[in-house]
């Protein structure tokens, strides 16, 4: 990275998965600026620094740190009391910020009628990375390699810091892609948002049923299907309670494919049964081709 297009110091608010990755990669490629943490477990800093990841142990004040890039990696609904934490530390008026939640239409509506004075300089962003194990001790470098950024720009964000953050997230291993909020939070809870309900709910509904047998038969198909069942309860809460409306129409949707499904399968009627998989596998393959 070119430090005088990049940033001179970053400080990564929420050293869990995503954020220990950012730190472990900025790391990786030996990244010419300066890295601190801030996580409300001094625990996870402390390990962070003792793992060479951030230049502190702790955060009394962000007073002299020049060309700042600060990057709330959180849970949704922790966000208001992390910007008001970082804010209290008095961060120059020059700061940029960013995140890495996963529903962009809420957090706008909070820095538009709470926090106005940064909302110019704050480019929401998302990485679509992750895994069902989170913390700090789950994080790695490669996370972001290869992987889109999802950028949402607001009306009064810069171009030129627009493009900052999408460097920023360039240089980590992403493609970066323009959506809306409005987009964003549509998009992302049928793709995202949808998958996470249905694991979470079909592994409720085994387990109701089969109790400790739920995975003796499964021969390896459901243990991965349920995989992101194993999420962090916290932060996919506070995704169904952020992005609610979007969220319940895809539920909605969904549940018009499984009753068309279901009703194939109670009438026994085997070519259409076969027509409705045969399109569905089609769609789904040459969709991937295509990628």
């Amino acid at each position: 990275m070119n430090n005088t297009e990049g940033f001179k110091n970053i400080l990564i608010v929420g050293l869990g998965l995503i954020g220990g990755s950012i730190a472990k990669r900025l790391k990786d490629i030996s990244y010419p600026g300066d890295v601190y943490g801030l996580d409300r477990d001094l625990r996870v800093l402390k390990s962070a620094y003792q793992d060479s990841l951030v230049k502190n142990d702790n955060v009394t004040s962000l007073d002299g740190l020049e060309d700042l890039l600060i990057i709330f990696c959180t849970p949704v609904l922790s966000f208001k009391e992390a910007l008001e934490s970082v804010l209290s530390f008095q961060p120059s008026e020059q700061a940029v910020f960013t995140d890495t939640l996963s529903t962009k239409v809420s957090a706008l509506e909070l820095l538009i009628s709470e926090f106005s004075s940064i909302t110019n300089r704050f480019i929401l962003s998302h990485p679509i990375a992750g895994s069902e194990r989170s913390g700090l001790q789950n994080s790695k470098e490669s996370l972001f390699t290869d992987r889109i950024t999802v950028i949402s720009p607001h009306e009064t964000n810069d171009n030129h810091l627009i493009a900052k953050v999408a460097d920023f997230w360039t240089q980590l291993g992403s493609h970066t892609k323009i959506l809306s909020c409005e987009e964003h939070d549509d998009i992302f809870a049928k793709t995202s948002h949808l998958p996470h309900v249905i694991s979470y709910a079909l592994t409720q509904s085994l387990f109701s049923k089969l109790h400790e047998r739920t995975f003796e038969f499964s021969g390896g198909s459901l243990e991965d299907y349920t995989r992101i069942a194993s999420s962090d309860p916290v932060m996919w809460k506070d995704i169904f309670m952020s992005n609610n409306e979007n969220i319940l129409q895809s539920i909605d949707d969904f549940e018009v494919s499984l009753k068309e499904l279901k009703e194939l399968i109670k009438r026994q009627d085997d070519k259409a049964i076969e027509q409705f998989l045969l399109e569905t596998k089609t769609l789904r393959d040459s969709s991937l081709e295509n990628e």
